[in-house]
Order: C-alpha cells, then sequence, then structure tokens
C-alpha cells in the first residue's frame, strides 16, 4: 500500500514539473510583442518637401542651361548650313559664267566651310556632353545632400512612432496608408526648414552699435 501511494506521488510531481515546462515557454513567448513596421517613400518625400523641391529647382536650373546651350549651337549650325547651300547654288547658277579658277575657289570654299561645319559640330558635342557629365555629378551631389539632411527628419519619426523596421516603398509591392509615414517626414522637414530660414535672416541682422567711446580728455597744462 505504501509502495503504490509513492508511486501514485511520484507520478503526480513529474506530471507538475512536466506542465510547469510547458506553460513557462507559453509564458516567455506571450512577452515578445511583435514588431512594428512602416513604410517610407522617399521619392514623395523628395517631391513635396521644401527642401527636395529647392535640389530640385537647382537641378531644373543646371537642365536648362545645358538646353539653352545645345539651342544656341543648333541656329549656330544652322547659319552655317545656310551659308553653305548659298555657296552651292552660287556655284550651280554661276559655274557656266564663272572662270575655272574661280568656280575651283568657290569649290574650295565650299570644302573648307564643309570641314569647319564638322569640326564646329564635334566640338559642340564633346562641350555638351562635358556639361551633362558635371550636371550629373552635380545631381548626384545633391541627391547626397538630401538624403543625409533628409535623414534626421526620419529617424525622428521613426523613434516618436516607436518603429522597429522602416521600409523602402520601392521593394513594397502593396501596403496599406497606414503604415505609410511619409506624411510625418514631409511635415517634420518642412517646420525644421521653415525655422532654419526665419533664423538665418535673425542671424545675418545686425546688432545694435556700440556706443562710441568719448575722446580723452587733453591733459591739463
Amino acid at each position: 500500500m505504501r509502495k503504490t501511494y509513492v508511486l501514485a506521488l511520484s507520478l503526480a510531481i513529474s506530471a507538475g514539473a512536466a506542465l510547469a515546462q510547458d506553460v513557462a515557454p507559453a509564458a516567455a513567448k506571450s512577452d515578445v510583442r511583435s514588431p512594428r513596421i512602416a513604410v517610407l517613400d522617399m521619392a514623395r518625400v523628395s517631391a513635396e518637401t521644401l527642401l527636395g523641391k529647392g535640389y530640385a529647382s537647382q537641378l531644373d536650373a543646371l537642365k536648362n542651361e545645358i538646353d539653352a546651350e545645345g539651342t544656341k549651337k543648333q541656329n549656330e549650325l544652322q547659319k552655317i548650313d545656310v551659308g553653305i547651300k548659298a555657296l552651292q547654288d552660287e556655284l550651280e547658277k554661276q559655274g557656266s559664267v564663272l572662270s575655272p579658277d574661280a568656280a575651283d575657289k568657290k569649290r574650295q570654299e565650299i570644302v573648307r566651310k564643309t570641314r569647319d561645319r564638322q569640326a564646329f559640330l564635334e566640338d559642340g558635342q564633346q562641350e555638351l556632353q562635358r556639361m551633362r557629365d558635371r550636371a550629373q555629378q552635380q545631381a548626384q551631389s545633391l541627391e547626397n545632400d538630401f538624403q543625409v539632411k533628409a535623414k534626421p527628419h526620419i529617424d525622428a519619426v521613426v523613434k516618436e512612432k516607436g518603429i522597429d523596421l522602416l521600409l523602402d516603398s520601392r521593394v513594397i509591392l502593396a501596403v496599406s496608408k497606414d503604415f505609410d509615414i511619409s506624411r510625418e517626414v514631409i511635415v517634420k522637414a518642412d517646420d525644421a526648414e521653415r525655422a532654419a530660414k526665419v533664423k538665418a535672416p535673425a542671424a545675418a541682422a545686425p546688432g545694435p552699435k556700440a556706443p562710441e567711446k568719448p575722446a580723452p580728455a587733453p591733459p591739463k597744462p
């Protein structure tokens, strides 16, 4: 009888220990919360913030400069073509009355102007390409500067909302607007930009002029 009681007690203790082991992991799992995830549309931030619009205006200025130079060179090239065409028409119309030497000089002039046209075209293309290369470098520099200046505002929103994982909208196929923090970042960036513009004129304004020190009195005789 005693052995039966001891055996039953041992089984009960073992079952209790096993139950405690099963409950402990479950309790531990319940303490782990799901990560807070958000999505950021950086293209929207760049397009809608005052900071991004400022950089965009600089990029537009670079593009307009290249386009203006391209249009200028194209107009000059058309003038050269008009001059060459005029010489060709003269040679065709006056060929029967021109002396061989005069006709030969006219042909040589046409050849020379045609070579000058080709050299002008090649030089112009190279100059425009150099301008495009410089503009590309400046655009990359502006993009990097924008990323650096936008990051503190992104970090601030992430911290305020307690976000654990921030994803780029470009790698997301679909997302609910509830997870998009782009608007919050835009507001924070614009507030900082306006505050900086208000502070800049105040810092640049001259302070009150210090009173002039009176001239020392002449020594008494």
